[in-house]
């Protein structure tokens, strides 16, 4: 009897405990993703190290398109790269594009840059989505096969990105310089004219797919905020990498740095080695704030799925992951480190006057395109 009235005096207080700490401490124990809701109670290590890791048929699909791509291209022979580098110049002419753009300014100014472009995404992009985890409270083990398991899942996409990018944007150059516009001003004109039409929801996928967001769980209301910031994080990140591709760069610092005290001259030089030029400072504190909010969409779909709504999105913007200002300026900050790094990563790549690994593999080098030009 006495045991019975205690256990309902207090039952009520020894469940309402478990309640109380979830209720504090749910923003750091989110689960990555609303289908991951229900564990399975014997679950290995492993298993669930590969389950929180995202290792999915889409990354599977990534890998095996990216190793088709590399292997085409290794296995095959000097002519029959010289052949397919005919082909598709000719399919440019016979698509109608104007000699207004010579052959070596196809190759070199689209062919080229864009293949190269989308390489250095992929080898920048594991600390992406690396850093993107881990601001989101994620382990170091869980954040580190993201790293990859998202790099290879945008692989698809990416292709489709920089692919209709190097098709149409020739093109538009064209139809700019038919209207007395230069080359190089047409050029830009027209990156930006393809950038903002409906090739963005190309990029869009990109982000949601790499990040862990399986389409079922993706709202027509969350694109609302996340169009528009992504177009301006394009603007400031894309754009700026995708022109540097091939060319100088531009020093962040003053070059009277080299003739003067040594601190300076160090300083010069470290920032020289590490890449951390203009473009680095455009690409990295440009896309920030836009980043930010792409964040707070990206994670209240993958932690509400189709329930998400405008006013939970704008409320992880504004409040972080406890809902308070503080938090959301912690959360702000978390996010300019991540940019800081990827946007290192990205630039670096972009820096590069050789070919990187990947580009290397996949002959974005001169030699095959030279080797037909001439």
């Amino acid at each position: 009897m006495m045991a019975a009235r205690l256990g309902r005096a207090w039952g009520p207080l020894v469940r309402a405990r478990p309640v109380a700490r979830c209720s504090q401490a749910v923003a750091s124990r989110m689960c990555s993703s609303s289908r991951n809701a229900a564990t399975p109670a014997a679950e290995g290590f492993f298993s669930r190290l590969a389950r929180e890791g995202q290792i999915d048929s889409g990354m599977w699909q990534g890998a095996a398109l990216l190793g088709g791509a590399v292997a085409c291209v290794q296995l095959s022979s000097n002519e029959q790269r010289k052949a397919a580098v005919g082909a598709l110049l000719a399919a440019y002419r016979k698509c109608g594009l104007s000699e207004r753009i010579t052959d070596r300014q196809l190759v070199e100014d689209f062919v080229r840059k864009n293949v190269a472009a989308a390489c250095n995404v992929l080898m920048a992009s594991p600390v992406f989505y690396f850093m993107f985890s881990k601001v989101h409270s994620q382990t170091l083990a869980v954040s580190s096969i993201r790293a990859f398991t998202g790099t290879l899942r945008i692989v698809p996409f990416m292709g489709a990105f920089y692919g209709f990018f190097a098709i149409v944007a020739p093109f538009v150059t064209a139809y700019f310089m038919e209207r007395g516009q230069t080359y190089s001003e047409a050029q830009g004109t027209a990156a930006m004219a393809v950038m903002l039409s409906g090739f963005v929801f190309i990029e869009a996928i990109v982000e949601l797919r790499g990040c862990g967001v399986m389409f079922s769980q993706m709202t027509a209301s969350s694109f609302v905020l996340f169009i528009p910031a992504l177009v301006g994080r394009l603007a400031a990140g894309v754009l700026t990498q995708q022109q540097k591709v091939g060319s100088e760069s531009e020093p962040l610092l003053p070059s009277s740095w080299l003739d003067g005290p040594t601190w300076q001259q160090h300083t010069y030089m470290t920032f020289e080695m590490l890449h951390l030029d203009r473009e680095f400072l455009i690409t990295t504190g440009g896309t920030t704030v836009f980043q930010h909010v792409l964040n707070g969409i990206t994670w209240v779909l993958l932690t509400r799925g189709k329930s998400a709504s405008l006013p939970d999105i704008l409320k992880f913007i504004f409040g972080g992951m406890n809902g308070t200002a503080t938090s959301g300026l912690f959360q702000f900050g978390k996010t300019f480190v991540m940019r800081f790094g990827f946007g290192w990563a990205w630039n670096w790549c972009s820096s590069q006057q050789e070919m990187p690994p990947l580009s290397n593999l996949l002959l974005v080098d001169m030699p095959v395109f030279n080797a037909f030009l001439e």
